[in-house]
């Protein structure tokens, strides 16, 4: 599954630092309006969100080349649960029809009101920790029919959008409350306002990384992220690659709170976006690294691992960015280090990324983790270590992924009693359990 050509993944690129960037709404949503319609050759595009106290959907953002019938779109309201936006609300997933006339979904009301006539629609929910919060839309392909391509694209799109809205939504909520606040005490002010930014960046980033993990019959799968500060760089991913593979990704960036957390929101952008264009784990941390390296005024980095599952078979195909090398723990007890390399992403102009196999049987586990688990220290300075890591995966028994990472997390713990936390801390476990 490949995108049209580059421009897709340099929109993502740029639309992920302006996400960063700026924290105003109706500039940012007027930027990814115009550019969605444009990259995907549509009539129009639109973001529509929820009203929460009406369950109405309403079109706040609109970029249309008939200026009249965008300006009567935005007057619109229907509800939440009509159409084909109602239907992506619901349900959480990413749709496209080629034929609205042939499909029962679609809610001819609003081409009747805006005078719009409405033939193929791509929709995709934004997502965020508080539930879906609207849809992100683009209407009638010019000059032929959107493609899976395309509807990929703009579900990943959708997901920084989503980012994007809550981050604004809350920082309008603090604005809001410091200026209440500045009523009653100048110093009180200052306090609370930093501390409600700090909880807003937190609440940001931790609803970007998955809590809800996948309930199929093939693996179990656990992770977590302790960020080292209010804000950390590490993050994990995992998703459909297609209906038989897997992707998992995790990742460390350079440095510590706000920079390391927005230099993380755009690598963790970037990488699921290339990863679903099919390309394979090298290939897709060669791209990442070219993008990386665009306007890096920062010189920040980052240490990726990128591994496809085959739900099939077990095999497992990665490619290694200066990450700590994996373990796996087979069903026998034995523990293995996931023999791997490779370059930093972000640095060089031009690395050389390997791509390796290795084959999972039932019941083996493989456990990714960053290098605050590692280099965690005890009072003596002395720290954790992989060998400790080991001995953890091989003196107990885990039933579950969940398990293990909990017990690996504990040991840390007990290691650095008295210590205070100076990296993130992420681990991510899966054990295959077969073809299902």
């Amino acid at each position: 599954m490949m995108f049209d050509d580059s421009a897709r993944f340099r929109l993502l690129h740029e639309l992920g630092r302006a996400f960063a960037a700026r924290t105003d709404l109706d500039e940012l949503c007027g930027v990814v309006t115009r550019e969605c319609a444009g990259v995907l050759r549509a009539e129009g595009a639109s973001i529509l969100l929820l009203d929460p106290e009406t369950n109405e959907l309403y079109f706040p953002y609109v970029a249309n080349a008939d200026a009249e019938a965008a300006a009567r779109l935005r007057r619109l309201r229907f509800p939440a649960d009509q159409g084909i936006a109602g239907h992506t609300l619901a349900h959480g997933k990413a749709v496209r029809v080629d034929d609205t006339t042939a499909d029962v979904r679609f809610y001819g009301g609003i081409d009747q009101a805006s005078g719009v006539m409405t033939h193929s629609v791509l929709a995709a929910p934004l997502a965020s920790e508080r539930g879906t919060i609207g849809v992100l839309q683009v209407v009638n392909r010019i000059g032929g029919s959107f493609s899976d391509d395309d509807l990929a694209f703009l579900e990943a799109l959708a997901g920084s959008v989503a980012v994007a809205v809550e981050n604004a939504r809350l920082l309008a909520e603090t604005r809001a409350q410091l200026e209440a606040l500045q009523r009653a005490t100048e110093e009180h002010v200052a306090l609370e306002a930093l501390r409600r930014e700090l909880d807003i960046a937190r609440e940001i980033q931790q609803s970007i990384l998955p809590r809800q993990f996948p309930e199929r019959g093939q693996v179990d799968l656990f992770a977590t992220m302790l960020p080292a500060r209010d804000v950390g760089g590490d993050f994990y991913d995992f998703f459909a690659v297609d209906a038989q593979r897997l992707g998992l990704v995790i990742g460390d960036v350079s440095g510590k709170g706000m920079p390391a957390a927005l230099f993380m929101a755009v690598s963790r952008t970037l990488v699921k976006a290339i990863a679903l264009s099919g390309l394979r784990p090298a290939a897709c941390l060669q791209r990442v690294n070219t993008l990386l390296l665009t306007d890096n005024t920062s010189d920040m980095f980052v240490t990726l691992f990128y591994v496809i599952v085959d739900l099939r078979s077990g095999e497992l195909t990665y490619s290694n960015g200066g990450h700590n090398p994996p373990f796996v723990v087979r069903a026998g007890a034995d523990i293995e280090t996931v023999p791997s390399g490779g370059a930093l992403l972000g640095v060089l102009d031009a690395p050389r990324f390997s791509e390796h196999r290795l084959q999972l049987h039932v019941g083996d586990t493989l456990l990714l983790y960053t290098d605050g688990v590692t280099e965690a220290a005890d009072s003596a300075d002395l720290p954790y270590g992989e060998r400790r890591v080991a001995a953890v995966l091989a003196g107990g028994c885990y039933n579950t992924s969940e398990q293990l990472v909990h017990a690996l997390i504990r040991d840390v713990e007990r290691h650095s009693e008295g210590t205070a936390q100076s990296d993130d801390i992420t681990v991510l476990a899966m054990r295959y359990l077969g073809p299902g």
